[in-house]
């Protein structure tokens, strides 16, 4: 490993590449900070648990990102080429290397020092805010493609959510999903609170950091909310009974909107004179209805009134029905919506909705337990209908 401190207008450029919402001013104070460092093939820059507080980007060659499994396998989680960058979560929260990085070969690798870049960047305010934003951003993406590939590799967990079994690889695979999800705003928030009590934020640069904090504050409960969610599925035993069909739509409307704070949404019940009571298991179907009424909270970003309904299924089951007047699904997406994990939010979109994506994998977990279905009617931009049909009794 050798260190060359001359830094090229090739490497100037590279930075310009990295970091594009930055002005040539910033980039140029950004230089100051910056080290060029060469590392040989197969050489491990930092490993997992490592302390460090450097950034690091790649001008020349490829690197793999490794996480290490509770066996200690190690798994290639990706490999990056020039223009990317990684150590951002130790350089902006002071906490241990979350991935070890390992070259495939000879690598010219720009290090950003952590110390250096807050001595310039308490004199350049601009600079110190741009970074932060673009840095948490590319935080954001990474972790969507980790849960994406975590996704494609979990195929398995498609097939069955009909045992304990399969409920107990769910279980895991949302805590994988969950430490991804919380790791962006909480490595935010650590990030904006270390530069506040360095002194290093005032005026509308606090105001900003404060914001972000409050976002990412509420981010993280709504998060927690799903993981209960997940949690209260777990079936010690169905306990089946005749219930009364109006007593499950208000328990679970009244949850819903204690959890989603959606006093603001006005809702409308109309149940027809004829809907008998149903043979279920309780708490389960509160569950699945409440799932689905905080799917149409979420995805009515502008309060737009929902709709419940209750009416009898072809003289021979029972259907409750959410309508909402929300963003509607895409085609494309039907299909998936009730995948574990799944998400409609794409990356650049005008609206991001919070969740870990398990509501709608519960609900039609617990109806099918029922021996019932759950069926979608949706059109974008207009919005969508999800009704759950359950036979009269189930013995």
């Amino acid at each position: 490993m050798t260190t060359n401190a001359l830094l090229t207008n090739g490497t100037i450029q590279l930075l310009h590449t990295a970091f594009p919402d930055l002005s040539r001013n910033d980039i140029e104070s950004l230089v100051q900070a910056a080290r060029v460092r060469t590392f040989p093939a197969g050489f491990d820059i930092f490993q997992e648990g490592d302390k460090g507080d450097s950034l690091f980007l790649l001008e020349e060659g490829q690197v793999d990102i490794v996480v290490h499994a509770d066996d200690n396998q190690e798994i290639l989680v990706d490999t990056l080429g020039p223009t990317r960058y990684f150590g951002e979560m130790a350089f902006l929260g002071e906490t241990s290397r979350m991935a070890t990085i390992r070259t495939q070969t000879e690598c010219r690798i720009i290090e950003i020092g952590e110390a250096d870049f807050m001595a310039i960047a308490r004199t350049n305010p601009s600079l110190l805010r741009t970074l932060m934003r673009q840095i948490i951003g590319h935080i954001r993406r990474t972790d969507r493609a980790v849960i994406n590939e975590l996704n494609n590799k979990n195929d398995a967990l498609q097939a069955a959510y009909a045992d304990l079994e399969a409920q107990e690889a769910l279980r895991s695979q949302v805590i994988v999903t969950l430490s991804h999800e919380l790791r962006t705003p909480l490595t935010s928030i650590r990030g904006y609170l270390g530069l506040i009590n360095q002194g290093a934020m005032s005026g509308n640069s606090l105001k900003m950091a404060l914001d972000s904090i409050t976002r990412n504050v509420e981010k993280i409960i709504g998060h927690t909310n799903d993981l209960l969610l997940l949690y209260e599925m777990h079936p010690k035993s169905s306990d089946f009974e005749y219930v009364n069909v109006p007593d499950i739509l208000i328990e679970a409307l009244n949850t819903a909107r204690a959890t989603m704070e959606a006093e603001t949404t006005r809702v409308t019940m109309d149940i027809a004179p004829d809907v008998p009571e149903i043979f279920a298991d309780r708490r389960g179907l509160v569950l699945a209805t409440r799932a689905l009424l905080e799917n149409a909270f979420k995805y009515s970003p502008d309060k737009t009134p929902v709709a419940i309904r209750a009416y009898r299924e072809n003289g021979m089951g029972v259907a409750i029905a959410i309508e909402d007047q929300g963003i509607g699904i895409a085609e494309a997406d039907v299909e998936r919506i009730f995948d574990p994990f799944y998400r409609m939010e794409k990356e650049g979109a005008a609206q991001l909705f919070p969740g870990l994506g398990v509501g709608l994998t519960i609900a039609k977990f617990v109806v099918e337990r029922h021996h019932g279905r759950i069926t979608v009617s949706s059109t974008p931009g207009v919005g969508s209908t999800f009704t759950i049909i359950l036979p009269h009794r189930v013995a």
